[in-house]
């Protein structure tokens, strides 16, 4: 139990800055760029420079970008957040130059002006009218517009100006259209916040986006395609890895796969049918979804804003393809290495290294990150000691319109990469086919791309073939050996029709490729006849990450049949990236497979049906159900009535309990469902459902007698309470569900004392009458557990007699002043520890009672990194690796009790097979004695206070369709609650007790740290 803070193959640690992040500070002292360079700590290796400031022109910058000739374009505005009554808006776009290289800006020119408060800018390829080579288009978002400005003469000012698209949303000016960056399939993405709710008129519909999320816009053909997110719920950057994975980071707050939330719901206004369907956008923002695809976690969870990866040879190799953002909050510059996602494998999670720049100015706001054309990183900051507007007046004093900078930061004693003059300006189409092939920096082949999309189709694909025939050499890119560029070509001009690229996409057997591939399958859907084909096969593929992608591209396919291709996956392991893919993509088939008569239903396995009905969970689609089972459940295939029966009676109406129960009369598994159903969500006694329900108590067996006498408790059925009387005297294993109804029944607790005493009784009936009894008499209840304990032996019966207490803070204290004053024997106050460690249970009144008996201390001491260090120096000179392993598996250090190392161990915690691979071993130590300094993601445990009085803790396993899902460690099982049962919920950090360390010498700590710092290595 001593490592829940850790990752497979790192820790997902904070670096911690000096202070907390701030959105409203105080102005320094001295505004110069001199003073704010000063307060920069820059990581070992690197250095920071000025490359422009106020002094040319681009106070408050808020976008980046690069042109191919190796110019920073700058979007600036000093309107924000509102322009001032009376004053004209003159925002601007800026063109900077490094024209002597020695990496200070020493040219400034203004492409436009006055604009007002624009939020996201781009160059794009140049259109017909731009006849210079050297004029340029870019795209500019300014409020409800999507601007594309276009230097048709190269003077480097705008000549002309057209509007794309209108109807963005403007709710809030720092969610307006913003971060604008290229995808690998020649779309341009761009954000939107949750505060902004688009209508865009487009030729083939209207595309609504109400909230947050993120638009894909394909200039050749016009599509604009809506992607609502609910969280994050202000997306601001996009960056794509080399395999074209998309990287989103969010200023509220975090770090996001993006791939699984591309499956679009939005409320759909089609040009050519009535087509309106879509989930509202609150039920996204308000945690409905099974997952929010949040990839990092850490104390405080980052906000960030702009974000770029590293691919370039000045860049040290250590840190290629690390991922670079700002974080305007906290005066920092973060960096994050991408891994495979532990827990959930169709995924990646991002393991924090140490900050790029930390600052205690608290007017450095890194809001854009953009590597150049010779490997330096450029970080636009904002430069205002306040951000937002909800924390102070828009008319703030200290508020700053005035300032703002451009930093380059390059790495010590390396090389710059070498550019030209002129950048790629004036390569030819080969040439810029070789800067994309091989790729010798993300910059050049990323302009490459752009300057290929603005020749003809034919031009790009004759030359692209011509450059093959000369050129197949280890030089080339991963993905230019396996095709992608080719790929790549096609979707740039909208051209993937004919028989070759199905042929080819079936023919890799590399994951990357399969999920590239898959992907440009869904995107260009229509253009590929046998689509849907060959997405059939990748669900079924062996790769999660495969899987996933097959989800997300059925789920853009316009037909009824997509939706049983994206169910498919069911059949395999399933992990929340894939489940929050599928469950959009129930909704987003919708319109296609949810017509009447719903054939669907009846051709559907019943996994697959069960999953479809519960997320999709419309009265309509229920009303079908209904009627279904009515008509023929009994005929049913025994899996497919019960996944109907499951999906109804957590969503449908209270009539439906009754039809579920006359099913379970011949079906137990339908009996323990419908219980489970009426517990949480308590409905009265179906009408009817009485003699029903007695005549499975007098006829069915044990199991089915179990299940019913829940569901007795659940309706507070009154005319079963001398059934259950009976039950209490027979044998088997309905005694203790008999008690348990009997208690919502409103029998005294004296009955449970009483039961709960008799040494006579099998534990688990004891142990009922005890939980019943820590809510009716939570003191009496711990006074008898602590007379009991010392005769029980086994691990399983303590785990149950101690968690019917744990809910109870009464209780708690009252087994713990009876253990004080009449102790219990050490035998069982190890085992009792035991039980607590591995259930997550650092209860400090229970450990503290325990440990008095063991003989042990168990005090938590202060973080002290001399103490760290010094710790670390001694696992380094003098660590046994083998003595480490035996106090790994001692039963009081309870870490096998909940991690697994060779497939051997719990569940509890992560497992720690490769936790030593890249991890410091100071990380390792704080880890182990400081738990709560870094949590793994998903290992975050959630408290939960319910309205009957009851604390319950363990992991959340979802959150959906107005739902939460808890497995509780104490108990084992996993429970629902809605809303109205919810008195209040904590995040608990982590569930591996603090303070375990107190129960070992230093040696052995050293040595279990040294056992740790070698797994994986």
């Amino acid at each position: 139990m001593l490592l829940f803070a850790l990752l497979l193959s790192g820790i997902a640690f904070a670096q911690q800055s000096a202070k907390k992040g701030i959105s409203v500070g105080e102005p320094p002292p001295d505004h110069s760029p001199e003073a704010e360079l000063k307060s920069f700590k820059v990581l070992d290796g690197f250095e920071v420079n000025l490359f422009a400031s106020e002094a040319d022109g681009i106070p408050n910058p808020i976008a980046i970008r690069w042109d191919e000739r190796g110019r920073l374009w700058v979007l600036q505005t000093s309107d924000y957040p509102q322009a001032k009554p009376g004053t004209v808006s003159d925002d601007k776009i800026i063109i900077l130059e490094d024209t002597d290289h020695d990496g200070r800006a020493d040219k400034s020119t203004v492409f436009t002006g006055g604009l007002s408060q624009p939020m996201g800018m781009e160059l794009a390829p140049r259109d017909a009218g731009v006849k210079s080579p050297n004029g340029h288009s870019v795209y500019v978002g300014e409020g409800e517009k999507l601007w594309l400005m276009h230097d048709d003469d190269g003077d480097d000012r705008v000549d002309r100006r057209e509007v794309v698209f209108s109807g963005f949303g403007t709710g809030d000016t720092h969610q307006c259209l913003n971060s604008f960056i290229w995808a690998p399939d020649g779309a341009l993405v761009m954000h939107q916040g949750l505060h902004c709710y688009s209508r865009v008129t487009t030729v083939h519909g209207t595309k609504t986006l109400y909230g947050a999320g993120f638009w894909h816009y394909y200039p050749k053909s016009g599509r604009l395609n809506p992607y609502p997110t609910g969280m994050p719920a202000n997306a601001w950057g996009t960056a794509f890895t080399k395999w074209g994975q998309p990287i989103m980071v969010a200023g509220a707050a975090g770090m996001f796969w993006a791939r699984p939330m591309e499956v679009s719901t939005s409320l759909e206004e089609d040009s050519h049918v009535s087509n309106r369907h879509g989930i509202p956008h609150f039920l996204l923002e308000r945690f409905q979804l099974p997952y929010s695809g949040q990839i990092i976690k850490t104390d405080g969870l980052r906000k960030f804003c702009g974000v770029d990866i590293v691919g370039n040879s000045h860049w040290p190799e250590s840190m290629q393809e690390e991922v670079i953002t700002g974080g305007f909050f906290e005066n920092a510059v973060y960096r994050h290495k991408l891994i495979p996602h532990s827990e959930f494998p169709s995924g990646m999670e991002a393991v924090e290294q140490p900050a790029l720049i930390t600052s205690d100015n608290v007017a450095f706001r890194p809001i854009d990150i953009r590597f150049g054309p010779e490997g330096a990183l450029y970080i636009a900051d904002w430069y205002d000691p306040i951000i937002g507007h909800y924390q102070a007046s828009f008319r703030h004093p200290n508020r700053d319109a005035t300032h703002g900078r451009i930093w380059r930061v390059v790495a010590k004693g390396r090389d710059l990469c070498v550019v030209g003059d002129m950048g790629l300006a004036d390569e030819s189409c080969p040439e810029l086919i070789d800067s994309c092939m091989r790729k010798k920096s993300r910059w050049e082949a990323y302009q490459a791309s752009r300057m290929l999309r603005e020749l003809d189709y034919k031009q790009v694909a004759h030359s692209f073939f011509d450059w093959t025939r000369y050129n197949d050499d280890e030089s080339l890119a991963p993905w230019a050996k396996q095709g992608i560029f080719s790929i790549q070509v096609c979707e740039w001009f909208e051209k993937l029709a004919g028989a070759d690229f199905l042929s080819l996409a079936e023919n890799y057997p590399q994951d990357e490729v399969k999920v590239y591939l898959t992907r440009t399958v869904g995107a260009f859907e229509s253009q590929l006849p046998e689509a849907l084909k060959h997405i059939e096969k990748r669900s079924m593929d062996e790769s999660p990450l495969v899987r996933l992608e097959a989800v997300v591209a059925a789920a853009k396919i316009q037909s009824p049949e997509a939706i049983k291709v994206a169910l498919k996956v069911l059949d395999k392991p399933m992990d929340s990236f894939i489940e929050r893919a599928l469950w959009l993509a129930v909704h987003a088939t919708a319109p296609q497979w949810k017509k009447p008569p719903f054939e669907i239903l009846n051709s559907l396995p019943p996994k697959h049906l069960a999953f479809l009905v519960e997320k999709e969970g419309s009265a309509e689609l229920l009303g079908v159900v209904r009627t279904m089972l009515a008509q023929k459940g009994e005929s049913m295939s025994l899996e497919t009535r019960r996944g109907l029966v499951a999906a109804l009676v957590r969503k449908g109406e209270p009539g439906d309990m009754l039809m579920a129960l006359k099913l379970g009369v011949k079906d137990q598994a339908v009996l323990e469902d419908l219980a489970a159903a009426a517990a949480q969500r308590g409905f009265k006694t179906p009408e009817g459902a009485e003699p029903v329900l007695l005549g499975i108590l007098k006829d069915g067996n044990e199991a089915q007698k179990a299940a019913a006498c829940a569901l007795v408790g659940a309706w507070r059925l009154k005319s079963a309470e001398a059934t259950m009387r009976g039950l209490l005297e027979a044998d088997g294993g309905v005694r203790a569900p008999a008690l348990m109804a009997l208690a919502k029944l409103g029998e005294p607790a004296e009955t449970f004392e009483k039961h709960a005493k008799d040494a006579k009784q099998p534990w688990v009936v004891r142990t009922a009458a005890l939980t019943v009894l820590a809510e009716k008499k939570p003191v009496v209840a711990g006074q008898l557990a602590a007379e009991a304990i010392s005769s029980i032996a086994d691990a399983e019966t303590m785990r149950a007699w101690l968690a019917s207490l744990l809910s109870r803070d009464a209780s708690l204290a009252a087994l713990a002043k009876a253990l004080d004053e009449k102790p219990c024997s050490a035998e069982a106050a190890k085992l009792a520890m035991t039980v607590l460690t591995a259930a997550g249970r650092g209860d400090a009144v229970l450990t503290t009672a325990f440990g008095k008996i063991l003989g042990v201390k168990n005090v938590v001491p202060a973080y002290d990194a001399a103490w760290v260090t010094a710790l670390a120096a001694e696992v380094k000179a003098n660590g046994d690796a083998t003595k480490g392993k035996a106090v790994f598996h001692a039963p009081l250090s309870g870490c096998v009790a909940c991690h697994k190392i060779g497939g051997q161990g719990g569940i509890v915690g992560p497992e720690l097979d490769a936790v030593g691979r890249g991890v410091p071993v100071e990380l390792l130590i704080e880890a182990v004695v400081w738990p709560n300094r870094q949590i793994k993601e998903g290992y975050v445990a959630t408290t939960l206070t319910l309205k009957d009085g009851r604390k319950l803790q363990g992991y959340k396993v979802s959150e959906a369709g107005g739902e939460m899902q808890l497995r509780e460690l104490a108990s084992g099982q996993t429970s629902r609650f809605t809303p109205a049962q919810i008195a209040e919920r904590q995040e608990a950090g982590s569930l591996m007790p603090e303070g375990l360390i107190m129960n070992m010498t230093r040696d052995e700590l050293r040595d279990l740290v040294a056992y740790l710092a070698q797994m994986g290595r």
